[in-house]
């Protein structure tokens, strides 16, 4: 009895590989995206922050010349803040190229399992196959067809 060989084993092997490494980028970039979430939440909270400070300086009553520099901290910390977004925003754009390409790669390794299936039934099935014949060539030809 000849054993199962399939024939794309390296193929799938390949494939695996190129899975399991799509996996470990898509989850870089899952890890690079929740830290730029942080940044910018952080950041967010910062410019709360410094809105109300500067509220509070108003109220109680801020030189002209501390408003002046209050407003260019403003913006700077504004700023930041709107380069955490579009750090974030680029973040999610590799998070989703990298899930496309592992979803990819996946489907490619679904594809050589369903084909090493195949070839493994097809293969079972001539197996049953040639032990049938075996057992027919030990039978006499006629000892079916005669009464007994």
């Amino acid at each position: 009895m000849k054993k199962f060989r399939f024939a794309l084993e390296p193929v799938g092997t390949l494939r695996n590989l190129q899975e399991m490494r799509a996996s470990e980028v898509f989850s870089r970039a899952n890890r690079a995206r929740a830290a730029c979430d942080s940044a910018l939440r952080h950041q967010q909270l910062r410019v709360a922050q410094f809105v109300e400070s500067l509220i509070v300086q108003r109220a109680t009553g801020l030189p002209g010349s501390m408003q002046v520099s209050f407003m260019r901290a403003y913006r700077t910390e504004l700023d930041e803040e709107k380069a955490a977004g579009v750090a974030l925003a680029k973040a999610a754009q590799e998070q989703e190229a990298a899930r496309l390409l592992w979803v990819e790669a996946h489907r490619q390794v679904k594809l050589i399992e369903k084909l090493r299936g195949r070839a493994r039934e097809h293969f079972q099935v001539e197996v049953i196959h040639a032990e049938q014949r075996q057992l027919d060539d030990r039978l006499p030809r006629g000892s079916l067809l005669s009464p007994s």
